[in-house]
């Protein structure tokens, strides 16, 4: 998968879901949204994991709250 941000990312998965149970789709096409939909399912897990794992780092112990500042 090319660079994308996570919104486009999510954005196409969701418009490769519809074309997938909009049930208009040739087998072959099918075959080949399907697997567009499991490569970017995967690229967008590990962006959240990625986001996970920094806010866990950012946080100590991934437990405590960010402290915000005050106003």
């Amino acid at each position: 998968m090319e660079e994308c941000t996570f919104e486009e990312g999510m954005a196409e998965l969701e418009a490769t879901v519809r074309a997938l149970e909009g049930g208009q789709l040739s087998l072959n096409d099918s075959f080949a949204a399907y697997k567009r939909g499991a490569e970017l399912y995967q690229k967008l897990k590990a962006m959240l994991d990625e986001g996970e794992a920094r806010i866990t780092v950012l946080t100590q112990n991934g437990e405590a709250e960010i402290e915000r500042p005050e106003q």
